[in-house]
């Protein structure tokens, strides 16, 4: 009875340290249409947010995701972006765009898409998109600073390239 007493106690030890220790998420930037468009169109931003944590998921209003585009020749629009359900956008003013998992919780092993519009509005680049992930408190929609415990932060940047043709 002994010997199953300890065996449960450190199976249970180890799962709630692997559950603390080793979460981690990560961010990447594609830009399609490899990153060219001509001023007045629209091209997308491919988000990846990958949870790469074997056991841990993420839980809702934890990450966070800047994305930032050089206002000189291109602008995020208020409208046509694909979001994954329960993704919210905080703000935008144009240049970035601040996006919540809100009530989408990340399971182990997964990632979630986001596609941000871009429009090109002057010739000029190419130049960098800069991505970058922080974490919030998971109560409240992205707003009050956060960890993630055991997170990497070497992988929760990204950056892209864009460049704007005259039309």
């Amino acid at each position: 009875m002994k010997s199953f007493k300890l065996v449960v106690l450190i199976l249970g030890s180890i799962l709630i340290y692997s559950d603390v220790a080793s979460q981690n998420a990560l961010i990447n930037i594609l830009t399609r249409k490899s990153g060219i468009v001509h001023t007045g169109e629209t091209l997308f931003l491919e988000v990846t947010i990958n949870n790469t944590d074997p056991v841990s998921h993420i839980g809702v209003y934890k990450i966070k995701a800047q994305i930032s585009v050089p206002g000189a020749i291109a602008n995020i629009p208020d409208t046509g972006h694909v979001l994954p359900t329960g993704w919210t956008i905080l703000s935008n003013n144009g240049s970035t765009i601040n996006l919540s998992n809100g009530k989408d919780m990340i399971a182990s092993n997964d990632a979630r898409t986001l596609l941000i519009a871009v429009r090109g509005i002057k010739a000029g680049g190419p130049s960098t998109i800069a991505g970058q992930l922080t974490f919030s408190n998971g109560f409240t929609p992205g707003n009050v600073p956060g960890t993630l415990n055991g997170d990497s932060p070497a992988d929760n940047s990204s950056t892209s390239t864009i460049k704007v043709l005259q039309k």
